[in-house]
């Protein structure tokens, strides 16, 4: 499931707004919770996918995550 609000155009733009936008926020979260914050540890890109079936991806409307 992921929130509408991840959709962007191009891999550009979704790499850019995981380090200006997504990870700032996660950052804040973590430290507020733990008093640690958070780094970019894996990245997944699907280009292409070999067996359609093996996964689905539901676009949710409202705000999820980040």
């Amino acid at each position: 499931m992921i929130g509408a609000q991840k959709v962007v155009p191009d891999v550009e733009t979704a790499l850019r707004r995981i380090r200006t936008y997504s990870l700032p926020r996660e950052w804040q979260r973590l430290q507020d919770l733990v008093g640690q914050g958070s780094f970019i540890g894996k990245i997944l890109i699907i280009e292409r996918e070999a067996f359609p079936d093996r996964g689905t991806v539901i676009l949710i409307r409202d705000t999820i995550g980040f």
